[in-house]
């Protein structure tokens, strides 16, 4: 798990869209692929409403909370659950 603030989070999954991106659209002319199945934007970031707080993410899974010590708890609750759950 690693915390960021969410200015920081934003600026790093732009950077990951950016690049997936081009890499989409440098396969594109080959495979016949449309715009509706191009990367989008809002898929690799939270609400724009949020524009303050803290995300605690890993390679599958991101959670945002309005401090870092709410969000590194709502970490561990959530692993938590996910051992209850059986993910």
């Amino acid at each position: 798990m690693k915390v960021l603030s969410k200015k920081k989070y934003d600026e790093m999954q732009t950077a990951k869209w950016a690049a997936n991106s081009k890499a989409y659209w440098e396969k594109a002319p080959s495979t016949q692929a449309s715009l509706t199945q191009a990367p989008q934007l809002a898929f690799y970031l939270f609400a724009t409403t949020r524009k303050y707080g803290y995300v605690a993410f890993d390679e599958k899974t991101a959670l945002w909370d309005k401090s870092k010590k709410g969000v590194i708890e709502y970490w561990e609750n959530e692993q938590i659950r996910r051992k209850i759950r059986g993910y």
